[in-house]
């Protein structure tokens, strides 16, 4: 097995940081599932209230194990509860663009990801993306794989057919964006994702 690099800044970063990248590629997985579900989960009005506000220390706690994760390539284990991940979702400025409709519930069999999205086409109309998107991330290599098992769209079940037809259309594109990401991280790349109830483990 080769050494891992015990640099611990990237040098590749811009002006978003380690820590802002990751973010933002997450969230944006998360925006390609809004938009995807506009036609089957739309509504014009939330169904329900804008998750609380995420307790500050709880995020700069988060924030900071986050950074140093993916700044540090030393550092081999990560592991963050749902309350630090719904904090990181609720106050990232990266996924402003959330407005705090997004959270997860993590359990040992999978994730699941709790959508309700204001989403502004048309200037001063916005729709909301109400949906309960149940999903599995796999890793082999550096290859990320979500498997969506499951969709509840305004607390309805999506069809075996509608499901069908979301999975091909969402999970090439969120499989490419994350899997792309994770590559390029080189010798910061996670290899693993272990799952239990209430907390996520990322593992390179």
């Amino acid at each position: 097995m080769s050494q891992p690099s015990q640099r611990s800044g990237c040098g590749c970063c811009g002006c978003l940081g380690c820590l802002g990248t990751v973010v933002l590629v997450l969230g944006l997985a998360v925006v390609a599932l809004v938009f995807l579900l506009y036609q089957t989960a739309a509504s014009d009005r939330p169904s329900r209230p804008p998750g609380l506000v995420a307790n500050q220390q709880v995020y700069v706690s988060a924030r900071k194990k986050w950074d140093d994760f993916n700044r540090d390539s030393s550092i081999r284990v990560l592991a963050l509860s749902d309350p630090e991940i719904n904090s990181l979702l609720a106050k990232a400025p990266e996924v402003g663009f959330l407005a705090g409709g997004a959270t997860v519930t993590s359990r040992e069999n999978g994730i699941q990801l709790q959508l309700s999205v204001p989403v502004k086409i048309i200037p001063f109309y916005t729709k909301y993306i109400n949906a309960d998107v149940f999903l599995r991330p796999i890793i082999t290599g550096e290859n990320i794989d979500l498997n969506i098992y499951g969709v509840d769209a305004e607390g309805r079940p999506l069809d075996a057919a509608s499901l069908q037809r979301f999975k091909s259309q969402a999970q090439p594109a969120i499989n490419m964006i994350l899997t792309g990401a994770n590559q390029w991280e080189g010798p910061r790349a996670v290899h693993e994702i272990r799952l239990q109830n209430g907390s996520v483990t990322l593992l390179r």
